[in-house]
């Protein structure tokens, strides 16, 4: 039975933003922590219970009164390496079962896209002379790094950070985490985004992670579903509505106006999670966590996306630049729309994740929908071979414990350091207008020793980037610095990126290896086959990620006047990097014209994660 010991809602509504009662610094009761009493059975086991490590995949049963094996795997299946098993019985006493997993054709070497056994060029890029690879979502990266500049051995300094447009909290995720253990300031983090959908899903997520009831290894793994699974298991649905009462309960219901929706909650820790919203921007979010379509038209509306004609091609784009095992646990993700091990029983994951669905039950996500995007793939195989000693073929199941190791790294720090969490829901440039005329007390005016804009500067521009966020910067502090990014820098340089014209990169590729006889030989079939080629696909979309485009983007702030709208503003653009580098694959101090270094595997990985996709960044 789940037991409620307290409401976490702060009752003390006037000091909301300022922490500076005593209500704030110190907790006026202490909450009986759950930890050690109780399971609210949110884990991901068969059971309710967290999973700890991967096991027996066998759960052929034939026997009703025989319960499935829950014995630790050790025994890899040899063909796919997907799966593992106790012993060789249940190894043979599944193998009816998983047969068809293993003679499945995603797992043989020379699979071809469907446009290849028709012998048609795919509709990707048939329509045009340019083809868009599948969506990129920017790596997360710790936003202040302090190893870099202030130095870690300043513990006891306070930081406040602000993440202007922030989509998700995979960035606060990564910083927090990389805080000294010892660190003993204080940490104040604004995350903003204009889109109230956005903004309320990260606060339910913080909120459902943060609260001290449940035990942070149940917490960390209902955390992985809420963000990336499309379904969720009967207590985890039931206690995300738990959170949903308590996170706008009461409040909602007393309040009018304008600027009325502010709630405050407690964490794990001496931290608190805030908000400042309107009641219009909040309505909408409510409206689909409060929805009551069931979970049959939920997954069959997730599937209509997923399996709309027109992406099949691009699907099958993507599957052919991975390996056989991987492909065999997209499928399986796709399948289950779960987040977890590939041999994980899913069938307890009958309930729609209503963060992720509209009110009506319609999809929210795109057609390539992939959890890897916006994480190191490098680190999630080597997490999950150690943690849970899984094999990379389940490249799932590794990021599964990857992702929960995250969240409870997390979680701790949050409990054991001072960290108080502020989201609004405004358009960026009246927020900075906002926390110059102190709207919110915590953040007022120059403050901040990190503003990351995200891509703002594709929609505003550099100079109105500066105008709006330069003022806010801590001036005491000579490491404060303004992040931007770009996505769209080269959208008036077509020849600046090879994706943006295939035909065009095509014909230079081929003039170039028709003069070596070698690659001339081996590259025959390959071209002739043109854009229809696979091979010939992720050639094209992997060349940005070795070609220098530093003169190309330098052309691009010069035509901007970057340096001299920055000196206006008392800023210089940085001349090295010191939050995260300038390109992906080069270290942090990489010099101009530094090309990336990794490894057949790294390269592998980068380009699973969707990661050749150039993006530029700018510090001030």
């Amino acid at each position: 039975m789940l037991g409620r010991i307290q409401r976490q809602r702060s009752s003390d509504d006037n000091s909301l933003f300022s922490f500076q009662s005593a209500h704030f610094q110190k907790r006026s009761t202490q909450i009986l922590s759950l930890e050690n009493l109780m399971s609210f059975g949110l884990g991901s086991g068969p059971y309710g219970e967290p999973i700890r490590h991967i096991m027996c995949a066998n759960q052929s049963t034939r026997i009703r009164a025989q319960r499935r094996c829950t014995e630790q795997g050790s025994i890899s299946c040899p063909r796919c390496q997907l799966v593992k098993y106790c012993s060789e019985r249940c190894q043979k006493q599944h193998w009816p079962r998983h047969s068809s997993t293993c003679a499945h054709p995603y797992l043989e070497g020379n699979w071809q896209p469907e446009w290849v056994l028709q012998e048609r060029p795919p509709s990707f890029a048939c329509s045009s002379a340019t083809f868009s690879p599948s969506s990129f979502v920017f790596p997360a990266f710790d936003a202040l790094n302090l190893t870099q500049n202030e130095g870690v051995e300043f513990i006891d300094k306070n930081y406040k950070l602000c993440f202007a447009a922030c989509a998700d909290i995979r960035n606060l995720i990564e910083t927090v985490n990389n805080l000294p253990s010892n660190y003993q300031g204080r940490f104040d983090v604004l995350i903003n985004n204009s889109d109230p959908i956005i903004i309320n899903r990260n606060l339910v997520i913080l909120y459902a992670l943060l609260n001290p009831e449940p035990s942070i290894d149940e917490a960390a793994e209902l955390a992985v579903h809420l963000m990336y699974s499309a379904a969720l298991s009967a207590p985890s649905a039931a206690y995300l509505q738990r959170c949903l009462d308590d996170v706008y309960g009461s409040q909602y219901d007393n309040y009018s106006g304008d600027f009325s929706f502010r709630t405050c909650l407690s964490t794990r820790g001496e931290g608190k999670i805030c908000s400042l919203q309107t009641v219009a921007g909040v309505r909408s979010p409510l409206e689909m966590f409060m929805s009551t379509y069931d979970s049959a038209l939920a997954l069959k509306n997730r599937w209509k996306v997923l399996a709309a004609p027109e992406n099949v091609d691009t699907w099958d784009r993507f599957l052919s630049r991975l390996r056989p095992s991987h492909r065999m646990a997209f499928k399986r993700f796709r399948e289950t729309g779960v987040l977890a091990p590939f041999a994980a029983d899913t069938n307890r994951f009958m309930h729609p994740n209503r963060l992720l669905f509209s009110s009506q039950g319609t999809w929210l996500g795109k057609s390539d929908f992939n959890p890897l995007q916006g994480w190191d793939a490098t680190l999630i195989q080597v997490s999950g071979a150690k943690i849970a000693m899984i094999e990379s073929a389940d490249i799932f199941g590794c990021l599964f414990f990857y992702l929960k190791d995250q969240f409870r790294r997390f979680a701790y720090q949050v409990k054991n350091l001072n960290v108080n969490f502020v989201l609004t829901q405004f358009d960026p440039q009246i927020l900075a207008r906002g926390i110059s005329a102190g709207v919110i007390p915590i953040f007022n005016g120059a403050c901040f020793d990190r503003i990351d804009t995200k891509d703002m500067m594709d929609d505003v521009g550099i100079e109105a980037c500066l105008a709006d966020w330069g003022p806010l910067l801590n001036r005491e502090n000579r490491f404060a610095s303004l992040l931007m990014h770009s996505r769209a820098w080269h959208s008036e340089r077509p020849y600046a990126l090879a994706r943006c014209n295939p035909h065009a990169a095509l014909m230079l590729f081929m003039h170039k290896c028709f003069k070596i006889p070698a690659l001339n030989s081996k590259l025959k079939d390959v071209f002739a086959q043109g854009l229809r080629s696979p091979a010939l696909l992720r050639l094209i979309e992997s060349l940005d990620a070795f070609y220098d485009h530093d003169d190309i983007f330098q052309e691009f702030l010069e035509a901007e006047n970057t340096e001299p709208i920055a000196a206006a503003f008392d800023l210089g653009l940085r001349p090295h990097h010191k939050v995260h580098p300038k390109r992906f694959g080069v270290p942090l101090d990489a010099c101009a014209h530094q090309m990336p270094d990794v490894s057949k595997s790294q390269f592998y990985d980068l380009g699973e994660c969707g990661i050749f996709r150039h993006r530029e960044s700018l510090t001030f």
